[in-house]
This record gives C-alpha cells, sequence and structure tokens, in this order.
C-alpha cells in the first residue's frame, strides 16, 4: 500500500507538491481553504477577471520541466506569450520609456538615456551570465539546510561574483551614477521580503532573468498556471477536499492525523504545508516572536474607460523615491511617495483593468491599515494621476483593495507579511529562506514563499517539488 501525504493548502507550492509526491507514488490529498490556486486564482467581477497576486511572469522553463517529468506537454495544458516591451517605465517629468525585450536593445536604450551606465549594465549582465548555471545548479536544484552545504562549489562560485562586504544597495550605487538606474533596482530585494541594506545580491538574477529569458503573459490570466497544475494533479490521481485544517495531532516526533475546522479528523503518514510556515508554528504550540518581513498594498479598479498609455505592466517612479525606499527599508513606513507598479490585463471592451501594487511593511505596531487603508488608496490615485491617468470614483465599475490585514485573516500569512520572517531571523546570516522540512517533526514538511527557494511562482513550484523529494 502506497503511504498516503496530505498536503494543507492549494497555491503553487502545494499543487507543485502533490504532483511531485503522485510522481513517487504517493497517495495524495490536497486540503485547501479557498480556491485553488491561493493568492494566483482569478477574481471574477462584474465581467472583469482579475489577476489578484503574482503578475510578473518569469522563467516558464521551471513549470515546463514539472510536466515534462508527468511525460506531459505543457502546451496542451498552458501556454505563454511573451511581452514585449517589458515594462513601460514612467519616471517623473521624463517621458515614458518603455524597456524592450531584447538585450542589446535595453543596452543602446541605457546608452542614450545615461550614457555613463550602459557599460556597468553591461558588465553586470555579463557577470551575472556566468551565474546563471551556478544558480540551476544549487538553489534551483536542492535546498540548502545545513551549514555545511554552504561549501557548494556552486554557491562559492556565486559568490566570488560579488563583493560579500557590501550591502546590495552598496553593489548598486557603486555601479550606477544615474537616479533611473537605481530606483528600477532598488526595489528587487523586496520581492523576496528583503532590504537594500541586506546582503542580497540574488536580487540582482530578478532583472537578469526578465531581460535574458523573457517576461510571459499565460492566456488566460495568471490563474491559468495554477489551474494547468490542478488538471494534472488531477489526472495523476491526487484528491482535493475543501475544508480548512485546524490542527495537527502528534505522536513522539511524527505527525500522525489532521484536524479540520468541520471536526473532521484525516490520519496521514506525512504533511506537506502550504500555509505559512510559521502559521503551522502556531498549530504546534510553538511561540513565534519574530518581526515580519514585507508585504504589499493592492487597489483593483474596474474602469469604465479605456486609460490610454498603459503597458501590460508599467512602474511609475516619483522624483523623491529614495525618500520613500528609506521609509519602507528603514523606518517600516508606507513608502511615500511610493513607488507604483500597475498591471492592466484584457478587460471588457471601452473598459480598464488595472492593479496597482506598492510594496509596504506588513503588520507593524505602528501601522493600522483598517484606519488608513483609505488614506493609502488616495496617496496611489495621486500619485497614478501625476502620470496623467485619473481613478474617477464616478467611472468606476469597482474597487478592491488587498492590505497585510487582508493576507493575514484571509490567507495565514504571518502578521499580512507574504515572505515568512524578517531577514535577520533567516537561515545563514539571513542568506536563505527557512527550511523545507522540520527541525523536530520528522514527517513535517513546507512549501511557499515563506521557506526556500524563496517567493514568486516560480520559486514557490520548486519548494513544492523540495518538500515532495525531502518525504
Amino acid at each position: 500500500m502506497s503511504k498516503h501525504v496530505v498536503v494543507i493548502g492549494a497555491g503553487q507550492g502545494g499543487l507543485s507538491a502533490a504532483i511531485h509526491l503522485r510522481l513517487r507514488g504517493f497517495s495524495v490529498l490536497v486540503v485547501h481553504d479557498g480556491p485553488i490556486g491561493g493568492k494566483a486564482a482569478a477574481v471574477e467581477a462584474l465581467g472583469y477577471r482579475l489577476d489578484p497576486g503574482p503578475s510578473i511572469v518569469i522563467l516558464p522553463k521551471i513549470y515546463r520541466q514539472v510536466f515534462e517529468n508527468a511525460g506531459r506537454k505543457i502546451a496542451d495544458y498552458l501556454q505563454f506569450d511573451r511581452l514585449d516591451p517589458i515594462s513601460r517605465v514612467l519616471f517623473e517629468g521624463e517621458p515614458p520609456l518603455d524597456l524592450p525585450a531584447d538585450r542589446d536593445a535595453c543596452l543602446q536604450q541605457v546608452k542614450e538615456i545615461a550614457p555613463g551606465d550602459r557599460d556597468p549594465l553591461a558588465r553586470l549582465l555579463e557577470n551575472l551570465d556566468a551565474v546563471a548555471p551556478h544558480i540551476d545548479a544549487s538553489i534551483f536544484r536542492r535546498p540548502y539546510h545545513e551549514p555545511w552545504q554552504m561549501a557548494d562549489p556552486h554557491l562559492i562560485a556565486t559568490a566570488l561574483r560579488f563583493d560579500t562586504r557590501k550591502t546590495y544597495r552598496e553593489l548598486v550605487d557603486g555601479m550606477f551614477q544615474s537616479p533611473f538606474l537605481r530606483a528600477f533596482f532598488y526595489g528587487f530585494p523586496s520581492y523576496g521580503g528583503q532590504t537594500y541594506d541586506s546582503k542580497a545580491p540574488g536580487a540582482l538574477m530578478i532583472p537578469y532573468y526578465m531581460l535574458q529569458d523573457g517576461v510571459f503573459y499565460p492566456r488566460g490570466g495568471v490563474a491559468a498556471i495554477p489551474e494547468a497544475f490542478a488538471r494534472l494533479a488531477t489526472e495523476l490521481g491526487v484528491e482535493f477536499l475543501p475544508g480548512k485544517a485546524a490542527g495537527l495531532r502528534r505522536s513522539g516526533n511524527r505527525v500522525t492525523h489532521i484536524e479540520l475546522e468541520s471536526g473532521e479528523i484525516i490520519t496521514t503518514d506525512a504533511v506537506v504545508a502550504n500555509a505559512d510556515r510559521l502559521q503551522v508554528y502556531r498549530w504546534l504550540g510553538r511561540q513565534v516572536n519574530v518581526a515580519p518581513s514585507l508585504s504589499y498594498f493592492t487597489v483593483h479598479w474596474g474602469i469604465r474607460a479605456e486609460l490610454k498609455g498603459l503597458a501590460h505592466h508599467t512602474l511609475l517612479i516619483p522624483k523623491a523615491f529614495e525618500k520613500g525606499f528609506e521609509g519602507l527599508y528603514r523606518r517600516r513606513e508606507f513608502p511615500n511617495p511610493p513607488i507604483v507598479y500597475l498591471n492592466a490585463t484584457p478587460a471588457p471592451a471601452g473598459k480598464t483593468c488595472l492593479f496597482a501594487v506598492v510594496t509596504t511593511p506588513a503588520q507593524e505596531r505602528h501601522l493600522d491599515w483598517t484606519r488608513d487603508a483609505g488614506r493609502y488608496r488616495d496617496l496611489i490615485a495621486r500619485e497614478i494621476s501625476k502620470f496623467g491617468w485619473d481613478i474617477d470614483a464616478e467611472r468606476l465599475d469597482f474597487e478592491r483593495i488587498q492590505s497585510p490585514d487582508v493576507f493575514a485573516a484571509r490567507d495565514g500569512n504571518y502578521r499580512g507579511s507574504l515572505y515568512g520572517p524578517d531577514e535577520t531571523a533567516r537561515l545563514f546570516g539571513g542568506l536563505f529562506p527557512l527550511r523545507c522540512r522540520d527541525e523536530e517533526i520528522k514527517n513535517l514538511f513546507y512549501c511557499g514563499g515563506s521557506v526556500q527557494p524563496g517567493a514568486g511562482l516560480p520559486m514557490v513550484t520548486l519548494s513544492g517539488k523540495f518538500a515532495a523529494e525531502l518525504v
């Protein structure tokens, strides 16, 4: 008889774990509270189909490998269109700049707007060309749980490419002089819940993959990714059970049963938790008293008008962007002025579906997200209006706000953080996210954005694979 594994949560990490477990012969039950796909699940509203979570899609090769492992062709489940431009960038007071989906063209563009930064950018990309194979052979292949693993030659080769004495900001400031490039690069550590004061050279890989491998949009929206994974999982024999996990029963150092809020008890041989790792700690009675990492404040608008001049991805950078980053990274404040990311996705004829995202702190004692949500929404709308688009309340079909409070209450994220604890509570001096296996309970494993290899749909897909391999 095959071993029975329960996966808690049907986000992208949980779906990936379920698939990889089935491919290894396990019997798999996915218990999920809410829609399949988690934060990446689509939301339907008045004829609009919203992507309310992840929106920048890179590294499709990671998804493709999962289908190939299952003996399937990804094109039969999921199709991607490469975006060109990668993004439209508007620096306050300057004309729009479209980042082309071509490396040489992008370097030429930088030469035109910031001549002194063209060669440093070329050197950085060449450096990352050398790093990428080592990332593929290490961080994309396995989790790093023990100090002795830091001797991995691939990690050492990666570290030797950077001055590890410098913070991320010092690296960026040492390369680029123009405020445009500094503003563009400063935000990438936050994609993994870190700041520019951390030792986070790995954050440079994000813009590298965007430029080198491309930025994509799945046909049917971002939710098409978890929908394709759920279809594959079902075909492989994974079972899905709607229900909210409420606790874990243990015998010694093993989990034996899952408790649901409905009162149902499920017997299991092992557990993979796609829930936030620190949330699972509470089920186990463990005390959690660490600072959270970063989060997002988002506003989705359905607008009864076509807003001209938006690309699929548009980045709005205020002149005083450094002030905003100082507030966010160093004082854990809502950035003011904020850099606003806009995602414009297909909408009904004559309308606009607009998703505005600002990187923010998570739940902090000095912040009241319920009280101030309207003020932050208005700040974002005013910032957008500086660049020529007015969010007119009389033309709105709907408005949908998500704050760290929403992520905490609805999704179970620790203090509303999307990345687990602050970098000071991560592994090996903050270099790595938390482990994919529990240190005490032998048959409890984790996947998702709070564990290795990190946040973002490609990374949580890998985390599910790691968890299945550890099982």
